[in-house]
């Protein structure tokens, strides 16, 4: 398991007891998980992320996100990287739960963090004469994450079998 670096999962920071108890109960989850996610108050809410990183290219290459409002627990991948938008809930890779004890919710999210930290990301490099490219993809559904060179329409499917394939981040790396 790689363990996640990230600076603070602060509790001085909840903005009620139910955010503080949610808090508390995925530090015990990621503690028993050998994980740290970081976290930042908004005004309604707080919000955790973990961002697999590839260290040789320094680069991040997803944003898991979890958000809670002290009712309702949000979580998925933040395309945006950014945490300006709210999660959408119309997507298909995000979830919504409401209507349930903190613990249930500190559960659901825990358990979603820890299977996504755990996706195996491959980096797909192509080292030719007249050009160089760089994909990231999640080994398990081939998903592309980012390329090196987007700007330029690339497309992976036309170049081939990648020359080298390094795994850089998920379990068993």
């Amino acid at each position: 398991m790689t363990r996640v670096n990230a600076p603070r999962f602060d509790l001085g920071e909840c903005n009620n007891e139910r955010e503080r108890e949610f808090l508390e109960l995925l530090h015990a989850h990621a503690e028993a998980g050998d994980w740290i996610a970081d976290s930042w108050p908004r005004d309604d809410r707080i919000v955790l992320s973990v961002c697999p990183i590839d260290t040789e290219r320094r680069c991040v290459l997803r944003t898991l996100r979890v958000d809670f409002d002290g009712v309702a627990v949000s979580y998925g991948p933040d395309e945006t990287h950014q945490f300006v938008t709210d999660l959408d809930p119309a997507r298909p890779d995000v979830t919504v739960m409401s209507g349930r004890p903190v613990a249930d919710l500190a559960l659901a999210a825990a358990t979603w963090l820890q299977r996504e930290m755990w996706r195996p990301i491959l980096r797909h490099e192509w080292d030719r004469p007249d050009f160089r490219r760089i994909a990231w993809v999640l080994a398990d559904t081939g998903e592309e994450l980012g390329v090196s060179d987007a700007a330029n329409n690339f497309r992976r499917q036309q170049l081939g079998p990648p020359d080298r394939v390094v795994q850089v981040w998920g379990k068993g790396d």
